[in-house]
């Protein structure tokens, strides 16, 4: 994805910070056919042609080179350190004294574009407190509107940040069987060892029967009033 404070510069900054590229010379010119029937006259042109044809391939090369590499017309060197420029004005007074606070010794203009982002995003990189973490997700219990499914879908969210590993899948599978709220459902959810996609289906299998069975007693009910009357 491309930083949104490069949108205007016209150029790709994950190009910039890869390695840097080789001048990208023209293709060298092929021979110029010689005709059938060609005169020493017309050969002398060709050749002539063939000459000023080279000329004008070496001295672009040569122009490229004295240039050096570039991004969308630009020098190589001058967009890097635009967009190290760029990178580090926008982090705020608060940020770069943090910055300068861990590398003190570096000077922003001797670092290379690259070696920039990853300290920016070794420092600025979100931390979280596993146990805290974990600590959050075994008090959570599924809402009194919540589905199963929706219910399922913030578990497994919050357990991502709780670094479970392997075991991820039966975690989130063993712990939202346990904060289901209802005891029926719970209990047929252990009567069998069964995959984590296997418990959330069973679940609203469940939920979308007992919602389907409410809705015809409720049905029923209004029927016999009905009658009653």
């Amino acid at each position: 994805m491309q930083p949104a404070i490069y949108a205007k510069e016209g150029y790709d900054i994950h190009v910039l910070i890869r390695a840097k590229e080789k001048v990208v010379l023209p293709p060298e010119l092929g021979k110029i056919i010689k005709p059938s029937g060609e005169t020493p006259e017309m050969a002398k042109i060709r050749s002539e042609k063939q000459e000023k044809l080279n000329e004008i391939w070496e001295s672009e090369c040569l122009r490229l080179t004295a240039k050096g590499p570039t991004i969308s017309g630009i020098p190589w060197q001058e967009a890097s350190e635009k967009a190290k420029s760029i990178l580090y004005m926008s982090l705020g007074k608060t940020a770069r004294h943090k910055y300068h606070k861990k590398y003190p010794k570096d000077e922003i203009h001797l670092i290379k574009l690259d070696s920039l982002f990853k300290k920016f995003d070794d420092l600025f990189k979100e931390t979280r407190n596993v146990t805290l973490e974990r600590i959050t997700l075994l008090s959570v219990n599924q809402g009194a509107e919540e589905t199963m499914e929706q219910f399922h879908g913030r578990f497994s969210q919050m357990a991502a940040h709780c670094k479970f590993g392997a075991e991820e899948d039966s975690m989130v599978r063993d712990l939202f069987i346990w904060k289901v709220k209802n005891y029926d459902i719970r209990r047929r959810l252990c009567e069998t060892v069964m995959d984590p996609d296997k418990a959330l289906e069973i679940a609203r299998t469940w939920e979308v029967g007992r919602q389907t069975a409410a809705a015809v007693s409720s049905t029923s009910v209004v029927k016999k009033k009905k009658l009653h009357f």
